[in-house]
């Protein structure tokens, strides 16, 4: 009898463990979504807040409009000033400050009044309700494939996996930290130095099993200094080109003029890349 209780005590003690795991994965995705975002007061006075969730009213801020201009507000308004519209779920975007009631997104705030346009906000085609390289709403209604949507550390829009250019689809979510699209990476050819940082799908054979936990793979290689030795040589590595046998194409074209040149990609990195950033 002891012996059944003792094991219904360890069954309760794990499920509660498991149970408290769950808990703890939902408060983060949470503060990833919301950030420290305050339900009840505008953001507007902190200024261009270094990162906030954010949301687009189309109600106010028409999207067929022509006179349409884009406009983001806080969580704060979105529940006091914009309760009944429809609103478009930015998640998190960085260097804003919230528009509710100044004269880009129309009506008034309840919170906090404004009467000055944010001039230094940058917005994209999420504030219309829009995403991806393809301009579609998400979920859209006409789009009957599934698919992950991974956002731009840089530009800020999300993409679907199978429009980032990409041969064999993007790798495990939980293998890297940050993603940058391959239209900014043609934008921001230096990143391309990085690429043997890059966290990449690990190729099996048809023979191999595919262990979920190892389905990727992030090295960084560096080279290590004593730390009272003075490092003078430049961080960034050249390249090697990508052999073809890795099943990706060749990093290196050709341009017009016959100089040759790192082909853009879009870039996987892992969380601790930016250590990798060249400051010389």
């Amino acid at each position: 009898m002891e012996d059944g209780k003792d094991e219904t005590t360890e069954d309760r003690a794990v499920t509660m463990l498991d149970v408290l795991q769950d808990e703890q994965e939902l408060e983060e995705d949470a503060n990833a979504v919301l950030g420290a975002a305050d339900d009840s007061k505008c953001t507007y006075d902190e200024g261009y807040m270094k990162r906030q969730a954010l949301y687009a009213c189309t109600t106010c801020s028409v999207p067929a409009s022509p006179d349409f201009k884009p406009a983001g507000v806080c969580l704060a308004c979105s529940y006091h000033c914009h309760e009944g519209h429809e609103l478009v779920e930015l998640y998190t975007k960085r260097n804003f400050r919230c528009d509710c009631g100044t004269p880009r997104s129309g009506g008034s705030c309840k919170l906090q009044p404004k009467s000055k346009d944010n001039t230094d906000n940058s917005y994209n085609q999420n504030y219309a309700g829009l995403y991806c390289s393809c301009t579609r709403p998400y979920p859209d209604p006409e789009d009957s494939v599934e698919d992950e949507m991974i956002q731009c550390v840089i530009c800020e829009d999300w993409y679907h996996g199978r429009h980032l250019e990409l041969i064999g689809g993007p790798p495990e979510d939980h293998s890297y930290g940050e993603m940058v699209c391959v239209g900014c990476v043609r934008k921001n050819p230096i990143l391309l130095e990085y690429s043997d940082v890059t966290v990449k799908k690990e190729e099996k054979g048809p023979n191999e099993s595919i262990d979920s936990s190892e389905s990727t793979t992030a090295i960084i290689q560096t080279d290590k200094k004593p730390p009272n030795e003075e490092v003078t040589e430049c961080k960034l590595k050249k390249n090697p080109p990508t052999s073809e046998k890795s099943g990706e194409s060749s990093e290196i074209q050709e341009d017009e003029s016959g100089s040759k040149q790192k082909s853009a990609k879009t870039l996987f990195l892992p969380e601790n890349w930016r250590q990798e950033i060249c400051r010389c």
